[in-house]
């Protein structure tokens, strides 16, 4: 055979793309445009051809979102009509489909296990360093598959978990990828910004929070100064944003909850709120960290199966006996507690949503904490506001604080938390009462841990990738 054509052979799929007659017409006629751009020295046109790559990802990041939050919705309205058709299945379903889903990840993308905001967080640091051949194991087309897969396998399941985190990892992805295969002549824009753009785009086309998009991308993602990437970061949330709701059309993530709060002595109560979800939302987190760091210890072998076996059994345990609220994302908790006059919750709630979502979390998998967060928080604000006999709208304003609460808890970000709620229910009236409770909510879970629960499972990602790098 001869050596031109084994060398074909061996391209990969896009090296014989890009061999087609189209495809180099296509690139040639780019070139000449931005020849000509550059000759005439066109601000507009040399922007355009900078910001054009974050166009075609947030575009597919928004398609890519309403498709993901289709299916994870129909994969939780399954899992409830399998409990109510035959309640003992819960016994064999989930242990099967945790084990499925841990499977998938530890064979084909351990990269892809958890939440993944923490995995985009650390290809940032590795692209700043220099380290770019690296993010391409935290951020590629099998860690889009697998998480996607595998996300939804464990929520059929009954899993506690959230589609928000694989979102902002999926969508750091594509931006990478569309980044990747730009030809060389094509403006350079650094490969952290793009990648922070993308997580940026994720959040946003996931909950329809823009604002919440881009501060969760400074304050958390990022520690840099907005000035150096708001272009970029603003026409990814943007674009992203319309074309998920160009699909799924405007929407608010929780609906516009009543909270005409009556006097000063609902403070207190968002007062306590703050201080409980802070500081079990930092317990929380520790516990995940130390049964993971355990896991991590016994990686493929029979104690690990053993111990996701046990998280399995452990939420169908719960679910068996409490029904519905001890699964999923808990988005039917938040509408109940917030649009109905049923606001009761039994003192073990709180509980049994945060012990689920540890058992999920940390039995392997992919998965995210975000929304799963927000439920759990809910159950506390919840359960505080039935304890000081608050019903209503003022029942309404300590469930919104503990959602922002155990959110910060969990991400130290209290002004993304504060800003996310705020846009999922556009209550501008309640916007201080959030900002109080989570910069409470951050204090205690600062005294408790330090360091936050995704800069923790950051620095395990970055241990991990120098591993295999020496191996």
């Amino acid at each position: 055979m001869p050596e031109s054509v084994r060398n074909m052979m061996n391209e990969g799929w896009w090296q014989r793309l890009q061999r087609t007659r189209l495809v180099r017409y296509t690139n040639t006629y780019l070139k000449n445009r931005y020849d000509k751009a550059i000759q005439t020295r066109s601000r507009l046109k040399l922007q355009f051809l900078q910001f054009f790559p974050f166009i075609v990802a947030a575009t597919i990041t928004g398609v890519f979102a309403y498709a993901y939050s289709r299916v994870f919705h129909y994969a939780e309205v399954f899992s409830h009509t399998l409990l109510a058709y035959n309640r003992y299945a819960i016994f064999v379903v989930t242990p099967v489909c945790f084990l499925a889903s841990w499977w998938l990840v530890w064979r084909y993308a351990p990269f892809a296990r958890g939440s993944g905001i923490p995995q985009v967080m650390a290809s940032i640091e590795l692209s700043q360093r220099g380290r770019n051949p690296f993010v391409d194991q935290l951020l590629s087309w099998k860690i889009i598959l697998v998480k996607v897969i595998s996300s939804t396998i464990k929520v059929i399941g009954g899993g506690i978990l959230g589609r928000e985190g694989p979102t902002i990892q999926v969508a750091a992805a594509i931006f990478k990828l569309v980044h990747d295969r730009l030809p060389k002549w094509w403006t350079s824009v650094t490969a952290s910004n793009v990648i922070l753009a993308g997580g940026a785009a994720g959040l946003a086309a996931a909950f329809n929070t823009p604002l919440g998009g881009i501060v969760f991308a400074i304050e958390e993602l990022s520690k840099h100064h907005i000035r150096f990437y708001k272009s970029a970061l603003f026409i990814a949330v943007i674009i992203s944003g319309l074309a998920a709701q160009g699909l799924g059309g405007g929407y608010l993530y929780l609906g516009q909850a009543a909270t005409n709060y009556d006097g000063w002595w609902i403070y207190p109560g968002i007062i306590l709120v703050a201080i409980v979800t802070g500081y079990f939302g930092s317990v929380m987190c520790s516990v995940i960290l130390r049964i993971m760091k355990v896991m991590r210890r016994r990686r493929g072998s029979t104690t690990e199966l053993l111990m996701v076996l046990g998280g399995a059994f452990f939420v169908a345990f719960f679910i068996f006996l409490i029904g519905t609220d001890a699964m999923g994302s808990g988005k039917h908790l938040l509408d109940r507690y917030l649009f109905t006059a049923d606001k009761q919750v039994e003192w073990y709630m709180p509980f049994v949503r945060m012990n689920g979502l540890i058992a999920t979390f940390s039995s392997g998998g992919a998965g995210g904490i975000f929304a799963a967060s927000l439920s759990t928080g809910a159950t506390f604000g919840a359960f505080v506001a039935h304890a000081l006999h608050l019903v209503g709208d003022n029942a309404n304003v300590l469930i919104l604080v503990g959602m922002a609460g155990f959110l910060t808890a969990v991400t130290r970000t209290p002004f993304t938390s504060s800003i996310i709620i705020f846009e999922m229910t556009d209550r501008h009236s309640i916007i201080f009462f959030l900002l109080l409770g989570t910069l409470i909510a951050n204090v205690v879970a600062t005294i408790n841990s330090r360091r936050s629960f995704y800069d923790q499972m950051k620095e395990n990602y970055l241990k991990q990738v120098d591993r295999t790098a020496q191996e």
